[in-house]
């Protein structure tokens, strides 16, 4: 099938979302046409610094969410924000559920709904690495990933993406994601360029087809023959994305062979035969030997061995939590504005009836005419040269 030809939707659906069906053509081009065009960055010392854009966020309430105060599951979930940052964004009229603007922290969320989040994204800072184009056909394209970006939008990130940089500084678009590789890893990625070629790459994967070597910088001496790791991997943080060895979780098999040493560290070659979320980083950690300079698995946070054997010396509630909060603290290391948690205190605590609501015509503005004609739905004005505020649509 040539790029140009329909392609058929994934198969490949979160299940943690509700099923929804087949989405309509006119809401796959919104999505696509939000993003702007030559965002401003700058380099420092070899660091890229996009500068912060309005954006939209897409989800659909998640199974854990039903029953729960949209405040509530927004602090709960998105630890990064400020803990009154629903509350606050909510009477600026930055949410809308199911089309319709939002303006209750309150409201209890349901089955099935579409909640959109039109927000100012301030996204991390990446190295200024080009990515390696390493062949290119018809049907797949493959490329040498640097460290520092994940492969596609999640979190803040969206322009300093594998696929977002691609786009925009190579002009190749519409790729579909066959693996990942963690935000701070650098290896090869493969992506297929029609429908056909991703799933034939899918079911090879499934097969075990595959062979992917890893290598990493571990801490301390590791051992000169090959170790095996079998530990069980589940969730620790589910609005963090941080794993753990539980013996509830999936099966996990990792083999390892180290490859040099100077007994303080270790490069260590790292062969997987399951691919579960930041495996060889849980495995080797579990093993006593973390990867040096990973900012989440080797951490005093797991314990005074940094999680070896499982040994945390906590609870496992309380590990959640010192991980989450050292990680939210930690990972970025932007300058932070003084006078915000300031603002926010003030317009948290504003009474509602003193609360002024913010329609959408300040941010407006910075949004394309058809992705606001979509989200603002049943409201009745839209800004920015193309209709005045006031004017009916």
């Amino acid at each position: 099938m040539k790029k140009s030809e329909k392609r058929k939707p994934s198969e490949h659906q979160d299940p943690a979302e509700p099923r929804t069906g087949k989405k309509s053509k006119k809401i796959e081009e919104d999505e696509t046409e939000d993003m702007p065009k030559n965002i401003p960055f700058v380099v420092r010392d070899g660091i890229r610094h996009l500068a912060p854009y309005w954006s939209i966020y897409r989800t659909w309430t998640k199974r854990r969410w039903i029953g729960r105060t949209f405040e509530n599951v927004f602090s709960q979930e998105f630890l990064s924000t400020h803990k009154h940052y629903a509350r606050v964004a909510c009477r600026m009229g930055r949410f809308f559920i199911n089309g319709k603007q939002m303006t209750d922290p309150n409201r209890v969320l349901d089955h099935n709904e579409r909640i959109l989040h039109v927000g100012h994204r301030h996204e991390h800072q990446i190295l200024d690495v080009k990515i390696e184009i390493i062949s290119e056909t018809e049907d797949f394209l493959v490329v040498n990933k640097p460290a520092s970006l994940p492969v596609h939008s999640c979190g803040q990130y969206r322009a300093h993406t594998v696929l977002g940089l691609l786009e925009r500084e190579n002009g190749i678009n519409g790729l579909r994601v066959i693996h990942r590789l963690d935000r701070p890893t650098s290896g090869v990625l493969i992506f297929a360029k029609n429908y056909e070629t991703d799933l034939e790459f899918k079911r090879s994967l499934l097969a075990c087809d595959w062979k992917k070597e890893y290598l990493c910088r571990v801490r301390g001496e590791f051992p000169e023959e090959e170790v095996e790791c079998s530990q069980r991997i589940g969730i620790l943080s589910p609005s963090m994305g941080i794993q753990c060895v539980r013996e509830d979780g999936k099966d996990a098999r990792s083999k390892f062979k180290r490859l040099w040493t100077d007994g303080k560290e270790s490069l260590v070659s790292c062969k997987i035969a399951t691919g579960r979320t930041h495996q060889i980083r849980v495995h080797l950690q579990w093993l006593g030997f973390p990867i040096v300079s990973d900012t989440v698995y080797n951490s005093d946070e797991w314990g005074p061995e940094k999680g070896k054997h499982g040994n945390y010396g906590k609870s496992f509630e309380q590990l959640r939590e010192d991980v989450q909060n050292a990680h939210r603290a930690t990972s970025w290391r932007e300058d932070k504005n003084p006078e915000y948690d300031a603002r926010m205190e003030a317009l948290a605590n504003t009474p509602e009836n003193n609360a002024q609501i913010t329609t959408p015509f300040v941010w407006a503005v910075m949004l394309p005419r058809r992705i606001l004609q979509w989200i603002i739905c049943g409201c009745t004005y839209i800004v920015g040269g193309m209709r005045l505020p006031g004017e009916p649509l």
